[in-house]
């Protein structure tokens, strides 16, 4: 089901729900809301698309990547053969549309590419038909590839069609929260408070993306790289094992 900003403004207007109680959702999509069903696959396009955007992948193959954004990673990977940040952001068009070509083609290739973390459909479910919410995505994924993944996995529908942060925005994750904070006040014409935004994710980088824009945190201990303790150390407003329990999730989202 898809979702205008009058049709989401008409929602939080219901008696149920004022606009200082809304909470936006912003949601980390790798090793929050789905995983890779083989580690470092992202490598099979993600290397030949630097290649042919930039002229060379760098060091791109010894990189450990978690919580970067796109950008962050080419630049990370690139820098070394001498290319700045405005260098990557000069192609970002040319990234943008060879990410998208060649990860659709890598995904055509393979069978079950990525799955979904137990839990996750329950509470996009209950989340998108509670006035309170409002699900988007905060991920250092471009455009194109948040997207395909989502499709893939038949949860693109929980997010089409409201503003989102993603990798193109900048190359600072923290960046990206202040993102998401302006153009959902222009998408309802409303002056929420940064504690109104909670950030899902499964990296000390979203948990430090939430405190640059003064957002909540919840840390959800999926990630392939990040354990339980890591994430405590961090310091986020909750941590969670998984999603696996609903009722439980949604009382943490309704308690902050």
């Amino acid at each position: 089901m898809s979702f205008d900003s009058l049709s989401i403004q008409s929602e939080i207007r219901d008696p149920r729900s004022e606009i200082e109680n809304v909470r936006i959702l912003l949601w980390d999509i790798d090793g929050t809301l789905i995983h890779s069903n083989r580690s470092g696959s992202f490598s099979d396009y993600f290397i030949p698309t630097l290649e042919e955007v930039y002229g060379t992948a760098g060091c791109l193959a010894a990189m450990r990547v978690s919580g970067m954004t796109d950008t962050q990673i080419a630049y990370e990977a690139l820098r070394g053969e001498g290319f700045e940040v405005s260098d990557i952001f000069a192609k970002i068009d040319e990234f943008t549309e060879v990410l998208g070509r060649r990860m659709s083609a890598v995904i055509e290739e393979s069978d079950d590419r990525f799955g979904v973390f137990a839990g996750v459909r329950e509470v996009l479910s209950e989340t998108e038909s509670d006035p309170l919410f409002i699900n988007s995505l905060l991920t250092g994924n471009l455009s194109v590839a948040a997207e395909i993944k989502l499709r893939y996995v038949d949860l693109w529908h929980y997010f089409d069609g409201r503003p989102h942060a993603f990798g193109e925005v900048s190359h600072r994750r923290g960046e990206l929260a202040l993102f998401a904070g302006r153009k959902f006040n222009e998408f309802l014409a409303a002056e929420l408070e940064p504690e109104q935004f909670i950030v899902i994710g499964d990296t000390p980088n979203d948990i430090a993306c939430a405190r640059h824009f003064g957002a909540r945190a919840v840390a959800v201990a999926t990630g392939r790289i990040h354990s339980a303790a890591e994430l405590a150390e961090c310091k986020p407003d909750v941590l969670l094992e998984d999603l696996r329990d609903t009722e439980k999730v949604l009382e943490v989202f309704q308690g902050l």
